[in-house]
């Protein structure tokens, strides 16, 4: 199939997708010849499941009649991956795949707006695609993907093909895009202790003897002095964390007190559009925008604008935070930060960063596991290959660290304690090639980056984290799936300009206008029909 380049001008002109904010089975085909080193990358992490570890059950594989199949594989980037890079990456990792799988791509990369839009249409006109990433990208998400029934169940080749993949999620990982008796995808395995952080690049703490003041401010009045006395030395503002104009509460955080640490995150229980979640005090569904705490934040946000402490363009801009950071567009962003994350930042924005976590501390939920992940779209013509492509990310090999870092030797190396680091030369500046290793299925078992003992410690850190009383539940909009249609067009209306404070002292007003709106085109017909779902699973439990 012919590559499909980034398109930049259809980006631009589709703002309105924007973001919301083991052993192997004896008889299946082992995928490399190392499918057991994730083994003690993953030691102690709980979202293994000890069941699926070898087992006596044993899956008989198709026949392989030996010839190399090709594969159709739809990837999201962060950053531009122009033509030349893109043979190079792809070549270098068909290169190990045909040796470990017998199995070739063509690797189409897209930015996040372009993938929103191309994917489903091309699912949608019937283009040979075999294997997709699902994202927070609502239109391209997985809940989003199965209410147009767009991702085929994959649970026999799984079992033939998908040894690795199902020791590292264990049964609450698969569950999570499980439906009706049938797998239609797999989720990433990511570090989930973390949550939402405030991140500014530390030489310009420095430069205002403010890193102390950063590193134990306590209140959002003392982040709006520090950018005050930045703006004042001319550097930059704040930036919009995701391509929806986020500044203050990136989804599915919270942040409307003054205080810091009364921020909180909340269970958006499957809802890719992040248009609603469950409050575990009364087990009710709720519309995540009807929040007073929301509406503080974007108040805020609305009064930083008018300082001139946040991106005037955050609302419409293509860049996302990280490469702002680095074009130097600005110098501070609010996110959800994974633990050991910034060491990644360092890498990929050229600079030093501290990071100062808020109350909003993420819990293990459905939405761990479908916020990034893999699946087989329904016009797949090689779904076997594309079940043994997906599950070489659930293993340590050099393909799963190629598509994270690139050519080893040309983009990165090992240095002695064997952490991924750029060769003599290379910079951020000029690699030719490095992505979020978070994108490519289990994080665990990625070559780190800089800091060798950084998987154990997020294997560690894992086990920290609290679980979601939510936690098997995953709402279907199928029923409600014109409203969830209408909701998201009125989002694509107000919300990137609400985020990024764009109204300023006509916030309130506007954050009205755009209830009012939510409620026309059916939000409570959404949260009405989810709470019937809710009661019903809890009915069960």
């Amino acid at each position: 199939m012919k590559k499909k380049a980034l398109s930049m001008l259809l980006a631009a002109a589709m703002t309105a997708t924007l973001f919301a904010g083991c052993g192997s089975e004896e008889d299946a085909p082992s995928s490399t010849g190392d499918t057991n080193q994730n083994e003690d990358a993953n030691a102690g992490d709980e979202t293994q499941g000890d069941d699926e570890q070898g087992g006596d059950e044993q899956n008989e594989a198709p026949e392989d009649d030996g010839e190399t199949a090709e594969i159709v594989v739809g990837l999201l980037s962060f950053f531009p991956v122009d033509t030349s890079q893109q043979d190079r990456i792809e070549a270098a990792v068909n290169e190990k795949m045909k040796e470990m799988i017998n199995v070739t791509a063509d690797f189409q990369w897209y930015d996040a707006n372009t993938y929103a839009t191309q994917i489903p249409m091309m699912i949608q006109s019937g283009e040979q695609l075999d294997a997709i990433m699902f994202t927070p990208v609502p239109a391209a998400g997985f809940s989003s993907f199965m209410s147009q029934n767009q991702l085929m169940d994959i649970s026999e080749y799984l079992d033939a093909y998908g040894a690795d993949i199902k020791a590292v999620l264990g049964e609450e990982g698969i569950a999570a895009t499980s439906k009706d008796g049938g797998i239609y995808g797999v989720g990433g395995n990511l570090c989930h202790y973390g949550g939402e952080a405030i991140v500014m690049k530390k030489d310009v703490l420095d430069e205002l003897g403010m890193l102390e003041k950063f590193e134990n401010m306590t209140t959002w009045t003392e982040l709006e002095e520090i950018l005050t006395a930045a703006k004042e030395a001319g550097h930059p503002g704040l930036i919009n964390s995701d391509a929806e104009g986020s500044c203050i509460s990136p989804q599915p955080y919270i942040s409307g007190s003054d205080k810091l640490d009364e921020a909180y995150w909340v269970d958006v229980v499957g809802d890719s559009h992040q248009q609603v979640y469950v409050d575990p005090a009364d087990d009710t569904v709720k519309c995540y925008f009807m929040n007073e705490d929301y509406k503080a934040s974007l108040v805020r946000a609305g009064d930083w604008y008018t300082k001139g402490l946040i991106y005037k363009d955050a609302s419409t801009t293509d860049e996302y935070a990280d490469a702002m950071i680095k074009n130097g567009v600005g110098i501070c962003q609010v996110n959800a930060q994974e633990f050991g994350y910034e060491g990644k930042l360092k890498a990929s924005i050229g600079s030093e960063v501290a990071v100062k976590f808020t109350g909003a501390m993420v819990k293990t939920a459905g939405a761990s596991y479908t916020k990034f992940g893999y699946a087989v779209p329904v016009t797949a013509k090689e779904p076997e290959a594309a079940v043994k492509f997906i599950n070489l990310l659930y293993s340590q090999n050099e393909v799963h660290d190629t598509l994270a870092w690139g050519v080893e030797g040309t983009d990165w190396e090992k240095n002695e304690d064997g952490a991924a680091v750029y060769p003599e030369g290379v910079t951020t500046e000029t690699v030719g090639y490095h992505m979020n290793d978070f994108l490519y299925g289990d994080i665990l078992t990625i070559t780190p980056w800089e800091d060798a003992g950084l998987r154990e410690q997020q294997a560690a850190k894992n086990k920290e984290v609290d679980a979601s009383k939510y936690i098997g539940f995953s709402i279907d909009d199928t029923k409600v799936a014109s409203q969830v249609t209408a909701c998201q067009n009125v989002m694509n209306e107000y919300k990137p300009m609400l985020s990024a404070g764009v109204y300023g002292a006509d916030t309130a007003a506007k954050y009205d206008e755009f209830i009012a709106a939510l409620e026309g085109a059916g939000i409570n017909e959404i949260i009405a029909e989810y709470q019937t779902q809710l009661d019903e699973w809890l009915a069960q439990q």
